[in-house]
């Protein structure tokens, strides 16, 4: 039985938390709040699937993250957006965390790996990235809106067996693993998905399959993704044709989602628009290009946030 700490109580967190509970794992969660960590403890966690159907409710121990003192050599999966990793968060995270432990990433957008890093010395860091598709109904339920895929960076400078029994564990709570050597090119590619569904959906305040649905927002789409691609791919970022299609099929697999940045600007929080279209707007500048599509974008959502 695998020891593992969930760190977020958002979407991504209860979908993790709920599946590896129901699986067998050892699992925790840890929240942001002691409210919610209360409701799960009372109530449990609810497993919702695409149609709205219970799944699963899963008896889930659940604590504040500001109450949380050791990780009892679990294998903590980082849940929480990039906005959360404040220097007062990373402080607690590495008095929790000891030399050797290990932590796996599941942030959007970049510049999360370098900073964790460096701030947590001696610790193994995993990186993931993930497709999986989640709407937090409410504290202590969660909806899986779309089935993807993860990818875990390939890493020579850690261990394989360590790197095999994160994947065997997340496999065994359903999820669809691979490890990839190529994960860089990964991250560019989500960085370029989120760029152009995640801002155009927060400011239309529509689902993902809604995007695809007019001509005006199609033009929206196609104007923000070329500006985007045409940075990228100074980065070594692939086809711009397949990517393009690439943008369509996530639009049309996970129609019925709301993306991450539109949950947070209806729930009047702060969203991750700096870590991937303000990310984009940096990567332009440093190389002497202007980014006026992500530009916008970025105003538009910072001002509805």
């Amino acid at each position: 039985m695998n020891k593992v700490a969930v760190l977020g109580g958002g979407s991504l967190g209860l979908l993790l938390a709920s599946k590896l509970k129901a699986s067998g794992n050892d699992c925790v969660l840890w929240t942001r709040t002691r409210s919610q960590a209360s409701l799960l403890n009372n109530n449990g966690l609810t497993l919702e699937n695409q149609a709205g159907e219970r799944v699963s409710r899963v008896t889930m121990t659940a604590l504040a993250f500001e109450d949380v003192h050791s990780c009892e050599d679990r294998i903590v999966l980082l849940a929480v957006k990039q906005t959360a990793l404040t220097q007062a968060f990373i402080d607690h995270l590495s008095r929790i965390i000891p030399v050797q432990g290990t932590l796996v990433l599941f942030q959007n957008g970049i510049g999360h790996q370098e900073l964790l890093q460096q701030a947590l010395p001696g610790r193994t860091l995993i990186v993931a990235v993930t497709t999986e598709g989640a709407l937090r109904i409410d504290e202590t339920a969660v909806r899986h809106t779309g089935s993807g895929e993860t990818q875990i960076a390939e890493d020579d400078q850690i261990d394989r067996d360590q790197l095999q029994s994160v994947k065997r564990m997340l496999e065994q709570a359903g999820f669809s693993v691979l490890l990839s050597k190529q994960l860089r090119t990964a991250i560019l590619r989500k960085l370029l998905i989120n760029a152009v569904i995640n801002p155009l959906t927060a400011i239309l305040r529509i689902r993902n399959g809604e995007l695809t649905q007019s001509v005006d927002r199609m033009e929206l789409m196609n104007a923000l993704f070329h500006e985007t691609f045409d940075i990228l791919k100074e980065y070594g970022l692939g086809e711009e044709s397949e990517l393009w299609n690439t943008v369509l099929q996530v639009c049309s697999a996970t129609s019925r989602n709301e993306s991450s940045m539109l949950q947070d600007v209806s729930a009047h929080k702060q969203t991750e628009v700096e870590f991937i279209n303000g990310a984009i707007c940096r990567m332009a500048a440093k190389q002497g290009k202007d980014a006026p599509w992500n530009k916008a974008v970025t105003a538009l959502v910072r001002a509805i946030q």
